[in-house]
């Protein structure tokens, strides 16, 4: 019993050592990697904070010349998300900072990232900041109704869920209409279970 525990103790040092030294070994390969990446590497590893795996992945990518179509295919990549933002942003009325937000809604900008935190208004990542479709605003105010519809959506990335904010539907009206364009008109609550429904059936 005893000899067992030693045995037991032992290998759990000895794992522990190992990933001391496991960990000394990757400070060290990542501190190579961030010193000769590129801008462009150094944004893509800001961009997946919340994803360890991918940006372990791209951290070493400019350790080695990529090969020129990577390069090329990467550039009409980043292109094509860039229009899709832009034109995405566009249909939701464009995009406010966080500070407007917070004069808008008149409140500070602690508090529109605690309602952006808790869905209670569309949040989406611009860049290296949060921005806020200008569509979900009217008066001064949240439009109503937003709120449970973003609760359906569930954990949809959030440039996903505007995606679908702004797509017209038909059927609630005599012309395609979207979802922030229905709730700005203010609809009643028999359109917005509906409207609810759409969305928890598109998560």
């Amino acid at each position: 019993m005893v000899a067992s525990l030693a045995s037991h103790a032992r290998t759990r040092d000895e794992n522990s050592g190992l990933r001391g030294r496991a960990l000394a070994a990757l400070q060290a390969a990542i501190a190579v990697a961030v010193a000769s990446a590129s801008d462009d590497t150094l944004e893509a590893i800001v961009s997946a904070r919340n994803d360890p795996g991918q940006a372990l992945a791209v951290a070493p990518r400019d350790l080695a010349p990529a090969p020129p179509e990577r390069l090329a295919a990467e550039r009409a990549a980043k292109a094509r998300t860039a229009h899709f933002r832009a034109e995405v942003a566009e249909k939701g009325g464009g995009m406010f900072a966080r500070a407007d937000v917070a004069q808008l809604l008149g409140v500070t900008p602690a508090a529109v990232d605690k309602q952006r935190q808790r869905g209670q208004i569309l949040g989406v990542p611009y860049g290296n900041e949060i921005r806020f479709p200008a569509a979900q605003f009217k008066d001064g105010t949240v439009v109503a109704g937003i709120k449970p519809i973003l609760a359906a959506f569930g954990d949809m990335n959030p440039w996903g869920q505007l995606q679908l904010l702004v797509a017209p539907l038909d059927g609630f009206g005599e012309r395609p209409a979207s979802i922030l364009d229905l709730l700005s008109r203010g609809v009643g609550e028999d359109v917005r279970l509906q409207l609810t429904g759409l969305a928890r059936g598109w998560a």
